[in-house]
């Protein structure tokens, strides 16, 4: 009981925290070269000039990153800064230490009002040295999706697409896949945390098809054949080595395939929702890395 109250009570600050802030997300890409556009997700929580978030690049891709956001708005001269500075998660293997930190400042800039973020920045690493430049091109995220829904509404309206494919369009689905983190087949996402403990949230977020999975931490089995519904289930990893690995099996795939079980990871500063997309008895792998506080 005392555990289950230090879970709301924890949950209640994070969220508390997050309430007291104006929130602002862009979606669009950073151009690397003239050929090479990689996409790139802005999510800023300003309060009076201070500005901090996070950013995601390569979404759902196989090096998708999110790092953190730390910057300044001048309301005067309308200037936004920020910059990225550190790894919260990554499906990449390379190193935290090689990673090209994106440094921008935008001009003519006011938040709510500003649709399209287009500008210049200079690529660091984390001990300040130049890395790779290029440029940010980026969309307010409510511009996006009533452009998704427009095209997703022409869609449903022509008689030239075959019914089977209207019915797999679900603009749902395509803005959950901005926002939610996949865990696939084999894959192992890397998570940096400077807490003592993880808390880890798993439930059911659409209808509830008998999807069960197991799960296991440096290879001890903790939920067993665990069928995932509406209630969240709640289970603490602790954080003492320097890395604690997590694994998530799928046991079936439902009703309705594939194993989709929505995972929430929280610790003291950052909140991650996965989902899982995995097929009867497939894998896939959280590795949670300390780092120095």
């Amino acid at each position: 009981m005392f555990k289950d109250c230090l879970l709301i009570l924890f949950f209640f600050s994070f969220a508390s925290l997050s309430l007291s802030q104006e929130r602002y997300e862009y979606v669009g890409g950073v151009k690397l070269n003239d050929t090479v556009i990689i996409s790139y997700r802005v999510n800023f929580l300003v309060n009076n000039e201070d500005v901090k978030g996070y950013s995601i690049t390569d979404i759902g891709g196989v090096h998708e990153t999110r790092s953190n956001i730390f910057g300044e708005y001048d309301k005067t001269k309308k200037e936004l800064n920020f910059r990225e500075t550190g790894i919260v998660y990554t499906k990449s293997t390379i190193s935290q230490n090689d990673f090209c930190f994106l440094n921008a400042t935008v001009k003519n800039f006011v938040f709510g009002k500003t649709k399209n973020i287009k500008t210049n920045f200079i690529g660091l690493f984390s001990d300040n040295t130049k890395c790779i430049d290029g440029e940010v091109l980026l969309n307010a995220y409510e511009r996006m999706e009533k452009r998704l829904a427009k095209v997703s509404d022409k869609i449903k309206k022509s008689k030239r697409v075959p019914d089977s494919l209207k019915q797999k369009l679900n603009l749902r689905k395509m803005m959950d896949s901005l926002n939610m983190n996949i865990l696939r087949k084999d894959e192992v996402l890397s998570l940096f945390t400077k807490s003592d403990k993880v808390i880890f949230e798993i439930y059911d977020g659409g209808k509830e098809d008998g999807d069960r999975i197991s799960v296991f931490v440096n290879d001890k089995e903790i939920l067993s054949n665990y069928k995932a519904n509406k209630e969240k289930k709640y289970f603490t990893v602790d954080v003492i080595n320097d890395k604690t690995s997590v694994r998530i099996k799928a046991m079936n795939e439902g009703d309705i395939a594939p194993n989709t079980v929505v995972v929430r990871i929280k610790d003291k500063s950052n909140s991650i929702k996965a989902l899982s997309n995995l097929k009867e008895n497939d894998e896939t792998q959280i590795d949670i890395l300390k780092t120095k506080k």
